[in-house]
This record gives C-alpha cells, structure tokens and sequence, in this order.
C-alpha cells in the first residue's frame, strides 16, 4: 500500500471515528461505583438517547433490576455501558425471556416451567404465590389469555390480573 492511501485510509478511519463517538448515547456511560455517580450517570446516558428510544431505555432497565439476583450482579452488568450498549443489551435479554404461552395445556405448562426456570431466586416465592391465585389452565379462560405473550416482569408489574378489566393487562 503506497504511503498516500495508507494516510488517506487513517485519515477517514479517524473520522469515522470520531463521527460515531458523537452518536447520541455513545459519549456517556453508566459509573456505579456510588449511589450518587450511578443516578446522575444513568440520568445522562438516558437523556444523551434520542427521545424514541428514552422509554425503550427506561422500560429495559426495569427488566434488568427485575431479572437480576442482587444489586451488585446489576451493577456489573451495567457498570461502563453507554446508551446504546445497554440497549443492544436489552434487546438480547427481551428476546431471551420467556413468556406465558396459552395456546394450549401443553405449551401453558412448559411455558410456566421456563418462567419460573429462568427467574432469579429471589421472585420464585412471588411466582408461586402469583400460581396460587391463578385459575387451573382452561382454553377460552380470560384471565389467562389476557397474560398470553408476557413475561413475569410484565404480568407482575400488572399485578391487578384478578380484574379483567385493568386496561394495563393487555401490554405485552
């Protein structure tokens, strides 16, 4: 490579570069090593996001303080990322999360088994008390296909699932 297309070549790279760390939610990232650094971090990167995706962010880190163990697993998964990093990461954790399937006995069933498999220890107690006040599985039974397609975080935070009623239940 001649010396000119090799400068040429840094030359664009550095813009490229520079270009993509002005990006909303690139510059600013999360700093948990204190409570007062971690909300005024989280308060930047959040409003460095475009306001479509500020609700997206808001709403993914519900579900990751949801899903996760302790304060300190939290805090090392999101500790250093910037807006965009942590909403590829919900992205990938949303996806991954499984969700009551009431299409059937069957998938009704294994879906509750997943669930339950993939919450942290500390919200099996409140998924098995949320089993009690659940109707056994039956097809056409309202209250449980309004929860159809949610994940536990979503119908917990629907907690008024006993009133068919609660507009809020039908957010999936």
């Amino acid at each position: 490579m001649s010396r000119f297309n090799f400068t040429k070549l840094a030359a664009s790279l550095l813009i490229v570069a520079v270009l993509l760390s002005a990006l909303p939610g690139c510059t600013k990232r999360i700093d948990t090593s204190t409570e007062d650094k971690y909300y005024k971090t989280l308060t930047e990167v959040m409003t460095s996001l475009p306001a479509s995706k500020q609700r997206e962010f808001d709403d993914g880190m519900a579900m990751i303080w949801f899903y996760s163990e302790s304060d300190d697993a939290t805090n090392a998964m999101i500790d250093g990322k910037s807006g965009r990093e942590l909403l590829a990461l919900m992205e990938e954790m949303k996806a991954s999360l499984p969700k009551l399937d009431a299409s059937s006995k069957e998938a009704y069933e294994a879906s509750l088994a997943k669930m339950k498999a993939g919450l942290p220890a500390s919200k099996v107690t409140s998924f098995n008390d949320w089993l009690k006040e659940m109707p056994a599985y039956r097809k056409g039974n309202q209250k449980i296909e309004s929860l159809d397609g949610m994940t536990f975080q979503k119908i917990v935070e629907n907690r008024d699932f006993v009133n068919s009623q609660n507009p809020g239940v039908q957010q999936k």
